[in-house]
């Protein structure tokens, strides 16, 4: 119980102009305010926990919506395509679709 309590106080993550805060449920791009689905703000903060790491389909799946398998579902792919237009509306920053694999927050 006390390291879901610690893990409740996390501040916000800030990834250069992306900050989130995991306890207010907030997420904010280049001062912007950006309103996020439930679904969404999961996977960005599954995203957030390491940036640069590539996360596979089914890690996603199983983390974000506790599917056992990936199936034929297009759920992830469609919540990052609006997961990605919403934090940059021309879409060329922060979600990135590492092709065959998965998906990571940064470039780079």
């Amino acid at each position: 119980m006390l390291r879901r309590r610690i893990g409740r106080r996390q501040g916000p993550i800030h990834l250069g102009e992306l900050v989130i805060d995991p306890v207010t449920r907030s997420v904010r791009v280049d001062g912007r305010e950006v309103r996020l689905a439930n679904k969404e703000f999961v996977l960005l903060t599954a995203l957030a926990s390491e940036p640069h790491r590539v996360f596979t389909k089914d890690e996603l799946l199983r983390d974000v919506w506790g599917f056992r398998s990936q199936g034929r579902t297009r759920t992830l792919d469609s919540h990052a395509s609006r997961l990605r237009r919403k934090l940059d509306p021309e879409g060329a920053r922060y979600v990135f679709n590492c092709w065959g694999v998965g998906y990571r927050l940064l470039d780079g």
